[in-house]
């Protein structure tokens, strides 16, 4: 019975030592110090559960502000969860937005060196995925620069009918929008 105490003792996870590596996290990240960012956050990967729920969406928006330039498939993953709990926050969008139009550019390098229908389908498919994030982002922060994003992706995939009904999903889109994220 004491051996089943001190191993279930060894496997408790200390919450506090948890979220002082999280504030941790967030200093390095206010500081612009990535690679202590990087490796504050992985200290802090196996143990997210100890986490409070909104310093937990808040880590994951963090991986994914870390992740987005060299690893942006985990970037990709990180920015989902946080949307699986706040889905109005349109900043998320914006940067999953970008992805998938990175990803979209890559399949229709693909679709031009292989034109098949499959290919034609995964460009258009993650043309749609970019234009639903976008379009929540311009519609909470509204900019020219991604306007003009939206517009050409439309008009790259011919539908005409999205372009010309843009305007009423953005002031629908608009109605809840969140900037920040909540951390305790």
């Amino acid at each position: 019975m004491l051996l089943c105490a001190v191993l279930a003792k060894a496997q408790t996870v200390d919450t506090a030592a948890v979220f002082d590596k999280y504030l941790d996290l967030n200093v390095a990240m206010f500081e612009g110090n990535t690679d202590n960012a990087e490796r504050v956050a992985e200290d802090i990967m196996a143990d997210t559960v100890a986490l409070p729920i909104k310093a937990r969406i808040n880590y994951y928006n963090i991986l994914g502000k870390l992740y987005e330039e060299r690893h942006p498939a985990d970037a990709k993953v990180y920015y989902e969860r946080v949307l699986a709990h706040v889905p109005d926050f349109y900043v998320a969008h914006l940067a999953l937005g970008y992805i998938y139009l990175k990803e979209a550019g890559d399949a229709d390098k693909k679709k031009l060196s292989a034109p098949t229908t499959a290919n034609k389908w995964a460009y258009i498919n993650l043309v749609k995925k970019s234009i639903a994030h976008l379009e929540k982002a311009q519609a909470c922060d509204p900019n020219q620069d991604t306007l003009d994003t939206i517009t050409s992706l439309y008009k790259k995939i011919n539908d005409t009918n999205g372009l010309a009904n843009l305007n009423t999903r953005l002031a629908s889109l608009s109605k809840s929008c969140i900037d920040l994220l909540e951390t305790q």
